[in-house]
């Protein structure tokens, strides 16, 4: 018991803070809800769609695109405008990568092996490059639970780390990190989102590990990355019930209200 206690509030640094915490052991299945229809993450691309988006390679970008800094970053954040009911939170405040702020971008060889650095920068919302400005927010839309990053960058940049990201994903299968709490294992990427400019997704399991523990705790995870213009959105639903071997779903209209808001640059009216 005192292990699953220690998971839940692993996890819960992940996903949220605060006293909700208790809301979340107490009455939610995880950061997503798998299973239900509304936690499916957007149709993705299958098949000989997606194998030839992969063998094209990363989109080059066709014209200019503005690059948001951290007001107007902050400001694209999805409300109820775009998403009638859903509760988002900041997590914390400062630049370290949690709340508002720059995330710090993470070398490839913080990862063991090198070669799984884009996924283990990825699961912090950064990756190799510096970007311009990042948030970090929790969102709660019909019982599904996700945290996302949406972090900026030069447009090139922005590219090139979902580019790097796509062809980590081919290989990597496990890695150790000396920037996360946990190991990682059973990598696998699943269909590309069918939103954005590109985007991949994948899910594995993080294994938690502390001093004193029999045995590491395996928390399954869900990640879907999307490019957007220069800004790159990374949404994440973590599984918080103990050794289960079910993925939850990243929710679908949290991420689909959030990319209508960075495609279009403007929130919804009604």
């Amino acid at each position: 018991m005192i292990q699953e206690w220690a998971v839940i509030n692993a996890v819960y640094r992940r996903c949220a803070a605060g006293a909700a915490a208790l809301a979340l052991v107490l009455g939610a299945t995880g950061c997503g809800a798998a299973g239900s229809p509304a936690a499916h993450a957007p149709a993705g691309r299958s098949g000989e769609q997606a194998d030839a988006a992969r063998a094209s390679g990363p989109k080059t970008p066709t014209a200019r695109v503005p690059v948001l800094a951290q007001d107007r970053l902050e400001e694209a954040v999805l409300d109820e405008r775009d998403l009638p009911g859903v509760s988002v939170n900041t997590i914390g405040t400062g630049t370290d990568g949690v709340g508002d702020g720059v995330v710090q971008p993470i070398p490839d060889r913080a990862a063991q092996p090198s070669a799984c650095g884009p996924v283990n920068s990825a699961l912090d919302g950064s990756s190799r490059f510096t970007p311009v400005a990042s948030v970090k927010r929790m969102a709660q839309s019909k019982g599904s639970l996700a945290t996302f990053y949406l972090v900026s960058y030069q447009q090139e940049d922005a590219v090139r780390v979902v580019d790097e990201l796509r062809t980590a994903l081919r290989t990597c299968k496990a890695f150790t990190s000396s920037t996360s709490y946990a190991d990682r294992e059973k990598i696998l990427p699943i269909d590309d989102p069918d939103t954005g400019d590109e985007g991949v997704s994948f899910r594995l399991t993080d294994l938690l590990n502390s001093p004193g523990w029999d045995e590491s705790i395996p928390v399954p995870e869900s990640v879907v990355v999307i490019r957007s213009g220069s800004t790159v959105a990374i949404f994440s639903a973590m599984e918080t019930a103990p050794r289960t071997n079910t993925y939850p779903k990243v929710p679908a209209d949290i991420v689909t209200a959030q990319l209508k808001v960075l495609s279009t640059g403007a929130h919804a009216t009604r």
